[in-house]
């Protein structure tokens, strides 16, 4: 039992007799019994519901003994005056007693507020929780902030027959069955291991452990509060669960949905060159293309359908090295229009009859990147134009720096772009035109893309207005060392 607040209210009602002792002939006795009933709420509000007891009936007395004809006596001759007395003992009483239960409950309500907010808190945090070892960390600061506990872990199932002492897996399958917050003491100290079981509509998570300085000071509210938390962490980890198993699933579906485009695209960009090897080889064999022409021209096809078959594996064998992520950019300050020339050089098979109509800015500075993937990318670009292209149209091609970025635009006279599909068109394994007679898998601009977005760039496609489809690739241009060598010197 605590002194003080006894002593605070003694202290009280010696101070209010000496104050208005003097005074007791001026002042009603009513009145006096007020002044000590108020001091007996004051000390209810102050100090509780013992204090006030006490102070009520030292307050009788002293009422009694000071102000109550005779003077200094606790002997009173009238009835009236011992009417008065008991009735501010039992107003006093009654007072102080209906005050500290007022005390008690505010004080209870404003403990369940801080309670509701630090579980809000904890819900909110949780929703951003991505791993369980993200909600072990939340939990961990919620119980060391709100209790005096230490060592909080998060058992799975799968762990329970690796418990620390002094819990057993019989133990634990008691607490599990129970379905409710338990204390285990640690032997040989006040503490205990405390486990709260985390359930869920679909099953158990796992159990919340932690280890409490004292067991004693686990209230009923508290023990409530410890049971609400354990069901938000359990719905939380039921989230991260079934999170886990959509991406699962959906990896799964997508890998399964990758693997029969790819084999679809493949039988068809395959079979057909190889049935056209096929036969032709079987034509030269034979000897049914007698006349040197059209033995030539075999060999040209032959030679064409080799080298659609090298272009598609060559793609395939690229995009696997880019999404490995294997790929380090080899960057250098390369003049534009050399690289652009490169490209053009690379593909002047591939188009011949598309005259292509050249126009770079004059003047352009060099910019930093890896020749051997841009020339790549061009590279593509200009194979997607001459696919499109209806034999003996043109194809532009035009370079210039527009505020800090390098622009680079192919445009074709192609049947353009399916209205919606500009973006799309950049996936793996997406063509423009998918029911086209047109050899390909879609893996030329997905290369693209890759390789101008490790540059810091972007590509973007659109319809031209006169028909065809244009390509832009934007890469970002600096200032190249000897120009910002001499621009400082200046």
């Amino acid at each position: 039992m605590r002194i003080r607040p006894y002593g605070l209210g003694i202290f009280g009602c010696i101070a209010l007799t000496l104050l208005i002792a003097p005074l007791r002939t001026a002042i009603d006795l009513s009145n006096i019994a007020l002044l000590y009933v108020l001091l007996v709420v004051a000390t209810a509000v102050w100090s509780g519901r013992g204090p006030a007891v006490v102070t009520a009936l030292l307050g009788s007395l002293a009422f009694a003994y000071v102000f109550v004809p005779p003077y200094f006596s606790l002997a009173i001759t009238e009835v009236q005056h011992l009417i008065t007395a008991l009735i501010m003992l039992g107003v006093a009483l009654l007072v102080g007693h209906l005050t500290s239960t007022l005390k008690n409950h505010v004080e209870a309500a404003k403990v369940r507020e801080q309670h509701s907010r630090a579980l809000y808190v904890l819900a909110s945090q949780l929703t951003a929780a991505q791993t369980p070892a993200d909600v072990l960390k939340i939990s961990n600061h919620f119980l060391t902030t709100s209790f005096s506990v230490d060592d909080v872990r998060i058992y799975s199932p799968d762990a329970f027959d690796n418990l620390p002492a002094p819990l057993s897996p019989a133990g634990l399958a008691d607490i599990i069955a129970s379905r409710n917050l338990a204390t285990v003491p640690v032997p040989g100290t006040t503490r205990a291991l405390t486990v709260v079981p985390l359930r869920v509509a679909r099953g158990l998570q796992g159990v919340l452990g932690f280890v409490l300085d004292d067991a004693g000071t686990l209230t009923g509210h508290a023990r409530e509060l410890l049971e609400i938390m354990a069901s938000v962490v359990a719905v939380a980890l039921e989230r991260i669960h079934c999170a886990e198993l959509a991406k699962t699933t959906e990896v799964k579906m997508a890998s399964e949905t990758l693997r029969s485009t790819i084999l679809s695209a493949l039988s068809h960009d395959l079979r057909t060159p190889l049935t056209a090897l096929v036969g032709m080889a079987d034509t030269l064999a034979e000897g049914r293309a007698t006349e040197p022409e059209k033995q030539r021209a075999m060999i040209v096809a032959i030679r064409d359908q080799g080298l659609t078959i090298n272009r598609l594996v060559s793609n395939l064998l690229e995009m696997a090295r880019l999404q490995s992520g294997a790929v380090t950019l080899n960057k250098a300050w390369q003049p534009v229009e050399e690289v652009i020339g490169a490209s053009l050089q690379q593909m002047r098979m591939q188009l011949d009859g598309h005259p292509v109509k050249v126009e770079i800015m004059s003047m352009l500075p060099p910019v930093e990147i890896d020749s051997v993937l841009m020339e790549r990318a061009l590279c593509n670009l200009l194979e997607n134009a001459t696919k499109y292209s209806p034999p003996g149209t043109g194809i532009d091609l035009s370079a210039g720096q527009v505020n800090n970025w390098l622009e680079i635009e192919i445009c074709d006279r192609g049947p353009g772009l399916p209205d919606g599909c500009e973006a799309e068109i950049f996936g793996l394994f997406r063509r423009g035109q998918c029911e086209s007679n047109i050899p390909g898998v879609g893996l030329g601009l997905a290369i693209v893309r890759t390789i101008v977005e490790a540059h810091g760039g972007r590509v973007d496609a659109e319809n031209r207005s006169d028909g065809g489809a244009c390509f832009k690739v934007r890469l970002p241009m600096e200032t190249p060392p000897l120009v910002a060598e001499l621009e400082a010197q200046a």
